[in-house]
């Protein structure tokens, strides 16, 4: 903290020429000249608004991208052996100081990138992860620590496409200094532990936050390519709690990938990686269920289910697995009732819509009601037991046995409402509604639209054996007999 404290002090001030952006030199010289370095007080008086003026046009007319030549200075003064005299005094040598340098221009372009060079990110990022997987018990700490602080605002747009293949190699390192091998080597294994503190609370959860479905493709991997009772796979559920809480929405779209990882953790076919991983499985569960409202399991522990938070409003469905043999029993269709697609606003340009917004197992454990914000839907499926489910082994689409529809109340959001099928039967607020959410977005933007409007405060909770009540942001809503 001190060192970083003095690195802010001095950085602005003291930033290496090679690295220095046109903007910032103009106006290191303007400072110089106001203070007498290089000018006399009169050619000042009479030149420096001149001078101010023209940063602004200089900093219009400067380029994103620096000459070759540039870049060549820049890569220069990253790979020099200089010493200097603060590494002379603490006794380090030439491969301290290149290590310095990039240390130093990773932090710059994250703490200043106005004042370095644009493509000074690009050129010291890769430096920055090799020093990383170096495992150097001086630097790779801080080199891991400021590639995750400066992953989303700086890092990612540099290196996204190779972030599950760092990822891929964050959890080899971890195997290596994890396993028996690791004091084999002659490492310190204080050393080799903070390295791995930090690589796994630090830096792994910004990459996978950072790509989320790299990061779920390289865990899955890693079930098949690594020994079951690696520690990878603890660490991948560790990491997957880090993401379902801090970045929950991003994360929905992938949920059905978030939840097979999971079961296959705790597969009774694999007794080695179930009794490695069964109680941190079980957490990342727990936190799942607690995050995202359209995931739920019984009282029981005995079944889990889990729904289409975000999909295609005529392929939506609800997945219902045995937690004992770890198996899908059940598939129910959430699609809705016939001609519900032909009553919502804007159906027929609507592909992606919200589907399931909350689900609940009864108290017995052998029925699901669900409840649907596009559409402001209850709805009731009976499951039957387990052991006939098992037997049966029918996963054809199960439709509900009984439909809810929630009137509208001053508790719901207008956007709901007007997506409500009283709201459209009436045809209310329809000009509002075409202009909150336009036809003519494409796929993407309209998932991206969703995504980011996603409401996550819905809760159904039983009342009896046969009524559940409705919950937004702790608010009750209503009760609903099934």
């Amino acid at each position: 903290m001190a060192a970083r404290s003095l690195f802010h002090c001095a950085a602005s001030r003291a930033i290496p020429a090679p690295l220095c952006s046109q903007q910032a030199t103009q106006h290191a010289k303007l400072l110089r000249s106001l203070n007498g370095i290089e000018e006399s007080e009169h050619e000042i008086s009479s030149n420096g608004e001149t001078q101010i003026a023209g940063l602004s046009s200089e900093y219009l007319l400067e380029t994103q991208e620096t000459s070759q030549v540039e870049e060549a200075k820049v890569l220069a003064w990253l790979e020099s052996y200089e010493m200097q005299d603060w590494i002379s005094c603490v006794g380090g040598t030439s491969q301290d100081a290149m290590t310095s340098h990039i240390i130093v221009a990773a932090a710059l372009v994250i703490w200043y990138p106005s004042l370095v060079k644009p493509s000074l990110a690009t050129l010291v990022v890769q430096p920055l992860m090799k020093l990383v997987m170096a495992m150097n018990e001086k630097y790779s700490s801080t080199a891991a620590e400021l590639l995750a602080e400066g992953m989303e605002s700086t890092w990612k747009a540099c290196i996204g496409p190779e972030i599950p293949r760092l990822i891929g190699d964050i959890f080899f390192q971890i195997e290596c200094v994890s396993g028996p091998s690791a004091n084999s080597g002659g490492q310190n294994p204080a050393v080799s532990a903070s390295i791995r503190e930090t690589l796994i609370g630090t830096l792994l959860p910004s990459l996978a936050m950072a790509d989320i479905l790299g990061f779920l493709t390289v865990i899955e991997s890693q079930i098949w390519s690594t020994a079951s009772d690696s520690p990878v796979h603890l660490v991948s559920l560790m990491t997957l709690i880090r993401v379902v809480r801090g970045s929950p929405r991003n994360l929905v779209q992938y949920l059905d990938k978030v939840v097979n990882f999971i079961l296959q953790t705790m597969d009774p076919g694999n007794l080695v990686m179930r009794k490695t991983c069964l109680q941190r499985s079980m957490t990342a569960l727990r936190e799942l269920i607690r995050v995202f409202p359209m995931v739920a399991m019984n009282e029981n522990s005995t079944k889990l289910a889990f729904g289409d938070a975000i999909g295609e409003i005529n392929s939506a469905s609800i997945r219902v697995y045995d937690m004992q043999s770890v198996r899908k029993i059940k598939v129910l269709d959430a699609t809705g009732p016939p001609g519900l697609p032909s009553l919502l606003l804007g159906a027929p340009e609507i592909s992606v819509t919200n589907v399931i917004s909350a689900l609940s197992f009864s108290p017995d454990g052998e029925g699901l009601v669900a409840f649907s914000e596009q559409g402001l839907m209850i709805r009731w499926w009976s499951l039957g037991s387990v052991w006939w489910e098992k037997l049966s082994r029918n996963l054809a689409p199960v439709q509900c046995t009984k439909v809810i529809f929630v009137p509208p109340g001053e508790n719901f959001s207008p956007k709901t409402l007007r997506s409500s099928i009283m709201g459209s039967v009436l045809g209310h607020d329809k000009e509002a509604n075409s202009q909150e959410t336009p036809k003519s977005l494409s796929y993407a933007d309209r998932l991206k639209h969703l995504i980011h409007n996603l409401d996550l405060s819905y809760r159904l909770e039983w009342i009896g054996e046969r009524k559940v009540m409705l919950i937004r942001h702790g608010v009750e809503i209503g009760h609903f007999p099934l």
